[in-house]
């Protein structure tokens, strides 16, 4: 009797050591996880210096001149997707209409599909290709649904929305990111949701939510004002608050915090929505902020502070920060400030072929950009669409 008194004692020690050695481990890996976190984070430190010279982070520069036809011709490109064989053109309000053309630029197909039947759209807000890169996906937020295509143009099918999204990423193969008004329970789809304060919803491919993200900090007043902005680099997905300081690479649980932009060398100002009211709201625009504008390719992440300071060019490698002021000894480098887009380890810009034929800006240029310029000129009449610069960067010496 004694010895299994005895025995159980040892063995009910041994299950609370156990359980105690079990909850430190969590306790432990839990801030490891959270010290993971912080560690993952880069500082961008904003500045007032001019001091990077374009030539010296240029390390080539190609082009693709676009070549729609006379019955659609491109006007403004708002997304640009680019796969190994395609470049992929959406001109959401101008001809309304998605370009698919070859890696030559040479047009293969236009989807232009406006109107109120199964196939069609109201609106076009946002097109994504999906993380196969088979099949071309657009959101129609007014017909609250999105419509899928292959990449020869054909229609496949489409999804009703839960709701209003204004923009949506495949986070992978079964979960896309949604972004909202900021509407909460005055969206139907959204009444009964518990957290309809968030601004961004994880959704599987059934379309149930699945987890939220990024309460909204702003009042009703501000309605459209309070979207978050978000991004999608290769697979990467980023979002960030307007007005905040800080970048989320986000997953389907959870925000990691990427980027830090410290504004304190240029006294510029974030986070500032707690007491927001729309009179502060009209002074701020004489501040330095950040509003969210960066992109990011395989090696670097451009950042575009609002207010009279330059662009930061940071490299993902060497975790350096590179200024991009106004000046520049380059004719084509001109462009590098105005990057829109990324694909791999390439940023790209888009230049009117109206603004090429009014000759370039700068006479001072490398023998070497000047011939290039005059390759692209070459056949290029202002009427022409746009022309796409492919720029890979270098860390400069």
């Amino acid at each position: 009797m004694e010895i299994r008194l005895l025995l159980m004692k040892y063995i009910y020690i041994i299950f609370v050591f156990s359980v105690v050695s079990l909850f430190e481990s969590c306790d432990n890996s839990i801030k490891m996880s959270e010290q993971d976190t912080v560690s993952q984070m880069d500082t961008i430190t904003c500045a007032k210096e001019y001091n990077t010279s374009l030539d010296s982070i240029i390390a080539k520069i190609e082009y693709v001149k676009l070549q729609s036809t006379e019955e659609h011709p491109v006007g403004e490109i708002d997304n640009l997707l680019i796969t190994p064989e395609h470049i992929i053109v959406a001109d959401r309000h101008q001809a309304k209409s998605i370009f698919i053309f070859d890696r030559q630029g040479k047009i293969q197909t236009v989807i232009s599909r406006h109107g109120r039947g199964p196939q069609e759209y109201l609106s076009i807000f946002d097109v994504v290709l999906t993380p196969d890169q088979k099949r071309i996906a657009v959101l129609d937020n007014y017909g609250k649904k999105i419509l899928y295509f292959d990449l020869a143009g054909n229609f496949l099918f489409h999804k009703d929305t839960p709701f209003y999204p204004i923009f949506f990423k495949y986070l992978d193969d079964e979960n896309m990111l949604m972004v909202t008004y900021g509407l909460g329970a005055d969206d139907p789809g959204l009444v009964s949701y518990p957290h309809n304060n968030d601004l961004l919803y994880c959704v599987d491919t059934t379309m149930q939510i699945k987890k939220s993200f990024m309460p909204n900090q702003f009042s009703k007043e501000f309605g459209a004002s309070c979207t978050p902005k978000v991004k999608q680099f290769n697979s990467r997905v980023f979002a960030s608050h307007i007005y905040s300081d800080t970048i989320y690479q986000v997953t389907p649980e959870r925000m990691i915090p990427k980027y830090w932009i410290d504004l304190s060398p240029v006294d510029g100002i974030a986070n500032f929505w707690k007491e927001m009211t729309p009179e502060k709201h009209e002074t701020i625009l004489n501040e330095i902020f950040f509003n969210g504008d960066f992109l990011e390719n395989d090696h670097f992440a451009i950042f575009r502070p609002f207010g009279d300071i330059p662009n930061i060019l940071f490299s993902k490698e060497t975790k350096k920060c590179y200024y991009l002021g106004k000046s520049s000894s380059s004719v084509l480098g001109i462009y590098v400030g105005s990057v829109r887009f990324a694909y791999k380890d390439q940023f790209i810009t888009v230049v009117p072929a109206v603004e090429l034929c009014g000759g370039p800006k700068i006479r001072n240029a490398d023998q070497k950009y000047q011939k290039l310029e005059e390759e692209i000129k070459t056949g290029l009449t202002e009427n022409d669409d746009p022309v796409l610069l492919f720029y890979t960067l270098k860390e400069p010496k």
